[in-house]
Parts: C-alpha cells; structure tokens; sequence
C-alpha cells in the first residue's frame, strides 16, 4: 500500500495481473477448427496441386530435355526461343495488341457501367443482360460467327470504301494486315460485357449516402461518376485491366479458328505458335521452353503494371512498405 499525500484518497497499487493460460477445451476446439478448415480446403489444394502446380513442374523438367534424345539439355531449348524471331514478333504484335485492345475495352466497360449505374438508365437489368450476353458464346462460335460475317464475299458492306474511291480495293478484314485489328473487334466484342458485369456490381457496393450527399452539394451526374464513383471501383478497374493482360498474352481461339479461315498465320500469337510447335511439329521440349518464358513474360508484365499503378491504388502503400 502506498500513501501518497496526506489527508488526500490514498491509491494501492493492484498487483499484476496473471495472462490466463487457455483451458485444455479451447485448445482442442481450435485444433479441430483448423483440422475442419483443412479438411474443407483439402479438396481445393489437390486439385490445385495436380492441375495447376504439377503440370509446371513438368514443363519445366520437359523443357530442359533434348528434343533428339530426351536426354538433359540444359538451357538449349531456352536459347532457340530467345534467339527466335517469329517467337517474338508474335509477344510483340500481342503487346500492341494489348495497349490497343485492352484500353479501348476497359474504357467501353467503364462508360456502360457507368450508365447502367445511373439514374438516365431504364430497364437496367435487361440492358446488363444484353451487354453479357456475347460472354455467354464461347470464342470459337464468336471467332467462326465473326469470320464469316468480315468475310469480303459475303458483306457487301465491305465493298463501299472501294466503290467510294477510298481504298483500291474490296476491304478485307481478315487479310494479314488487317487481321490483328479484326481479332480486336471480335475480343471487344466478347468481353465488354463481361468486364462491365464485374464492374457494375463493384458499383452497387459504393455508399449511397455519399452520392445523395453529393447530390445535395449540387454535383451533377457526370460530376458524381468522374469524381465519386470511378476513384472508389479504381482498384476493380485494376484488377480487370490485369485479368485482360494476362487473357492478351494467351489469346488462342480467335487467331487460330481464323487463320483457318483467312490464312493469317500458324505464328500469330505465341500460344499458337507453342500449340504448333507441340502437335504440329512433335517437338514438345521445345513447346514447354516457349510455354516457361511466355508465363514469365505474362508474370513480369502483370507486376510491371501493379507497380506502376499502385501508388495511384493507395498513396500510402510506398510509405507502408518503407516504414
């Protein structure tokens, strides 16, 4: 006990309380919380496992193996695809693809959801469905569909800028110069929507009270979604923008059903280029190298990106990292 002035409230010091050990029926409720939570996870792990991680494991064993013998190569298969040149005019063109593409996508996704969010739209839940509804056929449909519909034969539409003296001759779409801007319609075509979809529904989830609060402060509309709505769905806008990034550097149905159709090419894209390599050409050493570099490429863009856009994301996340 210890008084400190006299004629005043004298205070007694508690004595330190004791941290109290859990009860032997808590430990064994958590233990058999986390055996339920690994029992439930267990599926998704082997499936994980076997699909996903074991067959990575195996093209990188492949690809170190020589394609005459099988014997171990080392990093043979890696030098033939980094001095190929039509390996990466295909990572070039698909790179261009993807700033051309993908901004036009994400820019087209952002204004209908804006709309569809806004108080101007009617029917807002048909006019969703409708816009989703290219996602819904599968690419080889919307690739063959497309195919014929840009055909020069069977559009006469694609007759006019000749007949109005614009070009020498009957435009065709799907000629090899035209075809990257074909496929990005025919992509365009297949995903808005679906992007949309994601952000519409990251929309829905932005407080309403702030936009009524807006409202009474006089903002308009536009005002409301340029500077209220977009900032809060931006790290939705990121992340779509990295789901298109990787969907860029695996396109695959769209060139190939294609160049069945207009023989642009077996080496349009690096996939299909990597799927003519493995089945046309039996060389699957060589497939699994072009598969292990276009996944690290894939990788290093998408961190490129993340990084750049993250201080944009969180402004503190620079100063989080370094505290």
């Amino acid at each position: 006990m210890a008084v400190h002035d006299v004629g005043h409230a004298t205070s007694v010091d508690a004595p330190p309380e004791r941290k109290r050990r859990p009860s032997r029926a808590s430990e064994r409720a958590v233990e058999a919380r986390g055996r339920a939570g690994l029992g439930m996870t267990a599926p998704f792990l082997l499936l994980f496992a076997g699909f996903f991680v074991a067959p990575i494991i195996y093209s990188i064993v492949l690809s170190l193996r020589s394609p005459a013998t099988g014997a171990y190569a080392g990093l043979l298969n890696y030098r033939t695809v980094l001095s190929d040149g039509a390996f990466w005019s295909g990572v070039q063109r698909m790179a261009y693809f993807g700033v051309v593409q993908v901004s036009i996508m994400i820019g087209l996704a952002i204004v209908l959801a804006l709309f569809l969010d806004s108080p101007y739209c009617r029917g807002r839940k048909f006019f969703a469905l409708v816009y989703f509804l290219p996602y819904a056929v599968p690419g080889v449909i919307a690739a063959i569909m497309w195919g014929f519909l840009l055909e020069p034969d069977l559009d006469s539409a694609l007759r006019l800028p000749h007949l109005l003296g614009i070009t020498g001759s009957t435009l065709n779409p799907l000629d090899f110069r035209l075809a990257l801007y074909a496929i990005m319609l025919i992509v365009t075509w297949e995903f808005t929507g679906y992007n949309m979809t994601i952000l519409l529904t990251s929309l829905t989830n932005v407080p309403r009270q702030v936009l009524e609060a807006a409202k009474i402060d006089g903002c308009s509309e536009l005002s409301i979604a340029a500077r209220i709505k977009l900032p809060l769905i931006r790290r939705t806008v990121v992340f779509i923008v990295i789901l298109s990034i990787i969907g860029t550097l695996q396109l695959f149905n769209e060139p190939m059903i294609l160049n069945d159709i207009a023989n642009i090419g077996s080496s349009y894209t690096p996939n299909q280029m990597i799927y003519n390599t493995a089945f046309s050409f039996g060389n699957e050493q060589l497939a699994a190298a072009q598969s292990v570099v276009l996944a690290v490429i894939t990788v290093v863009a998408t961190v490129a990106f993340y990084t750049i856009v993250r201080r944009r994301i969180d402004p503190f996340a620079t100063s989080q990292g370094g505290a």
